[in-house]
């Protein structure tokens, strides 16, 4: 087993916080409350902080500190419209690029993603979704595409985790979820997949960026004029 850092154990407590609502927009992030809760040095929750800023999911201010980002209408937009165009590049170049190996990779972790969504498993469900963005962003062999998308992609992650109704989810109202097949996110992630699989680079290119203009204008449009 591989034995994890007190980095990494900071990084996802707080992951984990942001995941379960436990963190909301313009929360400050105090380290003296982390260092109590979770037993490590001041240096980890430093270091765990410092990333998690350059992944766009903390946001260093001069007024407070770090917080959670506050969206704003604006803010989301511009967001959203520069990772549809990234992972449009992305997943054209991916289709172009890809090994057995990969598509066998993409394969496993749209099984893990369907059934962390089924055990409403937030953190797996996270973390299944963040491969397959950022394994093909890797096999678009272009470590550019690959920086850039990993930092906006956690950056509109931290409003996902505000809007998306599987992250509100409560036992009680579980009827409400979809199966996987009728949520819209796993039919265009199977979609992107037999796109690259079939190295058909324009069609994925179309479907990523479908995907990602739809996850916009399902969670966040509607209510643009609040933010």
């Amino acid at each position: 087993m591989t034995k994890v850092s007190a980095e990494e154990k900071v990084y996802s407590y707080l992951l984990g916080l942001l995941i379960e609502h436990k963190l909301n927009p313009g929360s400050r992030i105090l380290e003296k409350e982390i260092i109590e809760k979770i037993k490590v040095s001041r240096t980890p929750v430093r270091n765990a902080i410092i990333k998690l800023v350059a992944d766009g999911l903390l946001e260093k201010t001069p007024e407070k500190g770090v917080i959670i980002p506050v969206p704003t209408g604006e803010d989301v937009k511009q967001i959203f419209f520069t990772r549809e165009a990234l992972e449009g590049e992305s997943a054209f170049l991916a289709a172009m690029n890809v090994t057995d190996d990969d598509i066998t990779f993409l394969q496993m972790i749209h099984e893990k993603e369907k059934d962390a969504y089924l055990s409403f498993d937030k953190k797996a469900y996270t973390e299944a979704n963040e491969q397959f963005h950022l394994n093909i962003a890797r096999i678009s062999r272009n470590k550019y595409l690959e920086r850039f998308i990993k930092q906006i992609y956690w950056r509109t992650q931290i409003f996902v985790f505000y809007f998306d109704s599987f992250y509100n989810y409560q036992p009680e109202n579980s009827k409400k979820y979809f199966t996987p097949y009728e949520r819209s996110s796993f039919k265009d992630h199977s979609e992107i997949i037999d796109a690259i699989v079939n190295h058909d680079a324009g069609i994925a290119k179309k479907r990523m960026r479908e995907h990602i203009s739809s996850t916009y204008n399902l969670l966040f449009k509607p209510w643009q004029k609040n933010l």
